[in-house]
């Protein structure tokens, strides 16, 4: 009787025949699909094809057997794994081909070879965009096939076998054959290369949603341009912000502890570089008594918890320093050749057996070297597009004293071991807990303010590779998971390109999904509220840019779901910082959906947030909640109970000004006051009854908008002062604060001295002169500023005569006097 394994193995030994018999031909242009859901058995029959096939004895009739070297050194069969960064099967057996052209003699020049493609199964673990990018490249091949002078070998799972059978119709009308192995499945958690596990980017195939057009989170420029005499409506410079926008260069790594959450003491310091964003709701039709700012000054709605922001003085042009998208050593394109290991298996007569363990991963090693040799020997030790020395060759390619600080450096002496080790095929733990300590050096040293994407680099692929040797039960798991996640999280900050920093916050998402995974809620509560935290507040960037509602909804699940489990008598503060990121989630979410709704519940949780901060204790905490809370109030007061909620954001400004000093935080002091002047301004415009109410909310905002400038012009004196990070834009703020002196000055209930109205108008004239020049490269916001200035001139007429129109042209540049004085 023929059992089920003997069977099997037939079948597979019929498959693999007509497999290698059809590969042989090396015919042109031929598309062959091979199926096996098991990928221990798919290693192997793709290694012995390798080896069969890649290097085939000369012809014994060849012309010229000095040519049978040239020739034999040049593969038949490439090996490559699929790029998941740009999965182009075909593009990238192109690509190859560029880079290895077939060798030129008077003989026999070899055949175009033939290419198998590993690695589909890992797109099972990337995003939605990635797999549909995968089908449509499949799809469009009758572009690029008929120009292809090389056959291609497939290698799928079952369900990739029927995905692209219903999505790539195209590719599958050109396939040659089909040739199925069976084999068990092999669970999501295996990667295809490796025998063993791994878990950097599990996702499931449809984890991420279809992504949409993203729709504008704020006014487009055009739409300020229609009402050139008409302010539009002004928004808080400082979005609600979270606590990872405080806390800069306090990021604090460790086993399983609040990574790039924990409110740290001195926070504070770091403040005014935190992300903070302008609030933009909805503006109403514009009146005569809204104030403008630019929609193009203000940046796009971000929920930033938890992390660190990025340097401003990244340069992503540097192509040394740019982040790719990071590549293991099992998904890195192959060199024409493979080493087959030996031939033993009850799958298949002849096949090989497993591979033994996978050396060091060299893009691992290049990187580390660049970093050491740049640290080192400095910016200049390695020249222009030079070729990184190998481990092997420091001593014949560089100084000798250069090479003695490598040999002393942690990070190298790191890399000698992790080869001894692979070079012994030792047991994987040992691999595991030094690529982890590997990992961990270059993550204190992100702790500590090295934050480049070199470093983060460095540290996500020691991670990633201790995770390939780690069994899944490890309690080492979650905690390199969660690492893993902040730490893309950190690399997503650097792209200025949004498109090359979604697939850093994806892969920072799914660390932290799977870390959930082996986290149980019940028996490591602590644990698994900081997760969910951190998950939130990746979700809250990721819809910065796609799908702002659906990832803002996954951003409040898990923070509520952290605070589920983050109690508040064990951990305080850490459960005020994810109040307080609750509350900033739910503030973006009000700017796309329901907004008086969830401005309800952000003010809910600033409020409970609020409660657990002593502000003698941690007054700059306490001062940015209470900014926070005001800025929902003033959003509130757009929708609703206009005086009440505009009063209530007044009294959480003027508090939190009474914690956030000049001399503690200027930029936020300034940054508070331009939102009080905001406040008060919309104030005024509701006290039109109330001529005496009104005057004064108009004075109380000119002396609020007059101190963040003061203190701006202070900030600017200071060394390096020109560079500091403003959340508020400046000619905004001086267009609002002429606005003001113009309706103090126009107000006739308030009748006051024509001298005083010059005065008034004086200053709202040079104001809008400020916005004007700012706003030069902006055509829109300069026709808006230069209608501003007509209005203000007129006014001078109307208000003081000729006299004061004289004065007004005075004050006026040379160079506007053509374009304004036809307009009179």
């Amino acid at each position: 009787m023929t059992g089920p394994n003997q069977t099997s193995s037939h079948l597979n030994r019929q498959s693999y025949q007509r497999l290698k018999r059809a590969l042989s031909l090396h015919l042109r242009r031929q598309i062959f699909v091979a199926v096996c859901d098991d990928l221990a058995l798919r290693n192997r029959l793709a290694a012995r094809l390798h080896a069969e096939l890649a290097y085939p004895a000369a012809s014994a009739n060849m012309r010229h057997p000095e040519e049978a070297g040239l020739a034999s050194d040049y593969p038949r069969l490439v090996t490559l794994n699929l790029n998941l960064n740009d999965p182009n099967p075909i593009a990238q057996v192109t690509q190859w081909l560029a880079r290895h052209p077939l060798p030129k003699g008077a003989g026999t020049e070899p055949p175009t070879p033939s290419f198998q493609i590993l690695g589909t199964e890992r797109l099972t673990r990337q995003s939605a965009a990635v797999q549909r990018l995968f089908l449509s490249y499949l799809q469009g091949c009758d572009r690029s096939l008929p120009t292809l002078e090389a056959s291609l070998l497939l290698w799928v799972p079952h369900p990739w076998f029927r995905a692209i059978q219903q999505s790539a119709p195209e590719f599958w009308g050109w396939r040659t054959g089909v040739f199925e192995f069976v084999g068990e499945p092999t669970p999501l958690s295996v990667v295809s290369e490796q025998p063993k596990r791994r878990h950097s980017d599990q996702v499931a195939l449809t984890h991420q949603p279809t992504p949409k057009r993203p729709q504008p989170a704020i006014a487009s420029a055009s739409d300020v341009g229609h009402h050139p005499v008409s302010p539009a409506n002004q928004k808080p410079a400082d979005v609600p912000i979270s606590a990872r926008d405080l806390l800069a260069d306090e990021l604090a790594f460790g086993d399983l502890v609040d990574d790039l959450e924990t409110t740290a003491a001195s926070a504070g310091t770091t403040e005014s570089t935190g992300d903070r964003l302008t609030a933009n709701p909805a503006s109403p039709p514009p009146t005569s008594w809204s104030v403008h700012v630019p929609t193009a000054a203000a940046p796009t709605n971000q929920v930033t918890a938890n992390s660190l922001p990025a340097r401003s003085g990244f340069h992503s042009e540097s192509p040394a320093l740019e982040p790719q998208p990071l590549r293991t050593a099992a998904t890195e394109p192959q060199s024409p050749s493979i080493t087959a290991p030996a031939a033993n298996s009850s799958e298949l007569d002849n096949t090989p057996t497993e591979a033994p363990l996978p050396s060091i991963a060299p893009e691992l090693v290049n990187l580390v070297l660049t970093a050491a040799i740049q640290e080192i020997g400095g910016a200049t030790a390695l020249r222009a597009n030079a070729p990184v020395p190998s481990l092997s060759r420091l001593s014949a390619t560089l100084p000798a004293p250069l090479v003695a600080a490598l040999e002393d450096f942690p990070p190298l002496r790191m890399l000698r071991h992790l080869e001894q080790l692979h070079q012994q095929q030792t047991e994987t733990t040992g691999l595991a807990v030094t690529y982890r300590t590997l990992g961990n050096f270059y993550r204190d040293r992100i702790e500590q303010g090295h934050n480049s994407p070199q470093q983060l680099a460095i540290a996500i692929q020691a991670y990633e590779q201790a995770l390939i040797h780690l069994e899944e039960s490890s309690a080492l798991v979650p905690d390199i998971l969660n690492d893993l996640g902040n730490l893309y999280w950190m690399l997503s900050r650097f792209p200025p390109n949004p498109k090359q920093r979604l697939p850093y916050l994806e892969q920072g998402i799914a660390a932290y999904h799977l870390a959930l995974t082996h986290v149980s809620s019940e028996q490591q509560p602590q644990s698994y509220a900081m997760i969910q935290n951190n998950l939130g507040a990746a979700y809250g960037d990721l819809a910065r840019y796609r799908e702002p509602i659906e990832n803002l909804q996954c951003s409040i699940t898990a923070y509520e779901e952290a605070l589920r489990h983050r109690k508040p008598d064990v951990e305080p503060l850490k459960y005020a910082s994810t109040q307080n990121n609750l509350g900033t989630a739910y503030w973006h979410l009000a700017q796309h959906h329901q907004p008086a709704l969830h401005l309800k519940q952000a003010i809910v949780a600033y409020t409970e947030s609020l409660s657990f901060y002593n502000p003698e204790q941690e007054p700059l905490h306490y001062a940015m909640i209470q900014n926070n809370l005001g800025t929902a109030y003033w959003n509130l007061a757009q929708h609703e109970q206009p005086e009440e909620f505009l009063n209530l954001a007044i009294s959480c400004y003027r508090i939190a000004l009474i914690y956030r000093t000049v001399e503690v935080n200027p930029a936020a002091y300034a940054a508070t006051q331009n939102n009080l002047g905001t406040a008060y301004w919309h104030l005024a415009s509701r006290s039109k009854e109330q001529p005496e109410a009104q005057q004064q909310a108009l004075r109380s905002a000119i002396a609020a908008y007059e101190a963040a400038l003061a203190i701006l012009e202070q900030i600017n004196q200071t060394p390096n002062g020109a560079g500091a990070k403003l959340t508020f834009d400046v000619f905004a703020t001086h267009n609002n604060l002429g606005l003001a002196h113009y309706q103090v000055a126009t107000d006739q209930a308030g009748a006051i001295p024509v001298p005083a109205k010059s005065a008034h108008l004086e200053a709202s004239l040079r104001h809008h002169l400020q916005a004007l020049q700012g706003w030069q490269h902006q055509p829109d916001f300069h026709q808006t500023a230069l209608g501003y200035v007509l209005q203000t001139v007129r006014a001078f007429y109307s208000e003081c005569g000729l006299q004061g129109q004289n004065l007004a042209l005075s004050l006026l540049p040379g160079h506007l006097l053509p374009e304004i004085l036809p307009r009179l």
